[in-house]
């Protein structure tokens, strides 16, 4: 099985000067639990996840931890995302999911952003699996 076959797409992307509240947002509204960072030219600089928006956001004593206004999904995100083509196999893309705790990578096809896989896409894919028949 190939990261093609899974991969969700087209992909939802957020801009690095995103506000945190609208990248929540976005998130929210399509069911991801993260995003590709572009950059003012288009280029895929970083990966937005649930986990980065949160960060430092929830404190027992109150919600949010601090005024979220003016913070910029730039300052939460993860720099430099892993990147795997459609035609990786996804047993190594699963791999290296696992080993970095990675919940996502972006795929690319000729340095252009063409798909996202998460967990769940892999899971999915092993759930749905037909038994091998002799």
């Amino acid at each position: 099985m190939r990261a093609r076959d899974v991969m969700s797409s087209p992909v939802i992307t957020v801009k690095e000067d995103t506000p945190i509240e609208a990248a929540a947002a976005l998130l929210v509204s399509h069911g991801f639990t993260a995003a590709p960072v572009l950059d003012e030219q288009g280029r895929v600089v970083g990966i937005v996840t649930e986990a980065d928006l949160l960060r430092g956001n929830v404190r027992p004593e109150g919600w949010p931890a601090e005024d979220l206004r003016g913070k910029r999904v730039s300052s939460v995100m993860t720099r430099t995302p892993t990147r795997f083509g459609p035609e990786d196999d996804l047993a190594d893309v699963a791999e290296m999911m696992l080993e970095e705790r990675f919940r996502s990578v972006p795929i690319f096809d000729d340095g252009e952003l063409v798909g996202i896989v998460t967990r769940r896409d892999i899971l999915r894919a092993v759930a749905r699996r037909e038994p091998v028949q002799p």
